[in-house]
């Protein structure tokens, strides 16, 4: 409440400002005009002041204050008053409609008030054999070129606010990727480690131990995914060792070719395919081997990930976002990837990146 108050007082001293400046300067114009304009008397002074008033005072409802600075301002001309300042009143009102409403509303409104001031001067000047009445056609400049501004404004924050929130929309997207990356991955390879541990618990306790210590390992290493997620996306070739190893722990044999290092942001993309594709094998592949096989050639990297199981990722159980996010994030990099069965048997997953110039 406070804060409102203090603008409406910073409103108020901003117009009384405004209309003094406006006055004072129409008495300057009105010394050196010659007999042809009115002189400036009271009437003269409170529709300068009023007009100011509601230019300034009123720009928060901009519509309103155009409304009356038009009114006002083309009462003071016809009544013959001299030109000056008070044409500012005119520019500062269509401003603010241009630059605070849409397009279309402000380019009617403001269509209406060259109009109006056209048509208005022009009635001033049909007595007036010193001014050409080209002048009238002139006049509509008072509303177009401040309109124009302002509607360029307005289009800039428009613009602005939509990229800002295509941005918030693409990045809300993007963690929930990445939130489906590690938790899928990380769910997946405890469902199977319970499944172990439920079915060996008494014939097998050591390896049912084993299967618990490797749900704990797992679900400390998501977690630590997680937290790592909104600072950095960074994994390399530890990291993707570090998956390779918790896949096999699994339960899942991999064979591995290739693990160099990867600049970024390659290494994070690499890991994220490599993840989700061995998540896929983990699902639905049923009993079999996957080989990860990374290759750097030219300027391009290779990841392939390949198994000989009977399932496909694409058509097992309900259409996931899997296939899509690895997709995305290489199409990100200017990449390619393809998926789908291999010849012989078995799924595979191929991703070609470009490597960054530097």
């Amino acid at each position: 409440m406070l804060g409102g108050m203090v603008i409406r007082r910073l409103d108020v001293l901003l117009a009384g400002v405004f209309a003094a400046a406006v006055v004072a300067g129409t008495f300057v114009v009105d010394a050196g005009q010659t007999d042809r304009a009115r002189p400036l008397d009271v009437l003269g002074v409170l529709l300068l002041v009023a007009a100011a008033l509601v230019t300034v005072g009123g720009r928060r409802t901009p519509l309103a204050a155009m409304t009356g600075a038009v009114l006002l301002v083309n009462a003071y001309l016809l009544a013959g008053y001299p030109y000056g300042p008070v044409l500012l009143c005119l520019v500062i009102a269509v401003f603010e409609v241009a630059r605070q409403r849409p397009l279309p509303a402000s380019a009617l409104a403001c269509g209406l008030a060259a109009a109006v001031s056209s048509a208005c001067i022009l009635l001033r000047l049909l007595g007036d054999q010193h001014v050409s009445g080209l002048l009238a056609l002139a006049w509509t400049g008072w509303i177009v070129l401040p309109w124009s501004l302002g509607a360029l404004i307005h289009v800039m924050a428009t613009s602005r606010r939509h990229l800002v929130a295509r941005t918030a929309l693409e990045e809300r997207a993007r963690l929930a990727g990445e939130v489906h990356d590690i938790a899928g991955h990380a769910f997946a390879l405890i469902a199977m480690q319970a499944g172990v541990a439920q079915l060996v618990f008494d014939e097998q306790p050591e390896q049912a131990r084993r299967s618990l210590e490797a749900i704990g390992e797992t679900s400390a290493a998501a977690l630590a995914d997680l937290r790592r997620m909104l600072d950095t996306f960074h994994h390399g070739p530890n990291r993707l060792a570090d998956l390779i190893d918790q896949v096999r722990a699994g339960g899942l044999p991999v064979t591995v070719d290739g693990l160099d290092t990867l600049p970024a942001p390659l290494d994070a993309t690499v890991y994220r395919v490599v993840q989700e594709a061995l998540t896929n094998v983990l699902r639905h592949a049923g009993p079999t081997s996957a080989r990860v096989s990374v290759d750097r050639s030219g300027r391009q990297v290779q990841v392939r990930i390949t198994d000989r199981g009977n399932g496909n990722p694409a058509t097992v159980g309900p259409p996931g976002r899997g296939l899509a996010g690895m997709r995305r994030r290489v199409e990100d990099l200017d990449g390619r990837l393809e998926a789908g069965p291999r010849a012989g048997g078995g799924f595979q997953v191929v991703a070609w990146l470009p490597e960054p110039v530097r």
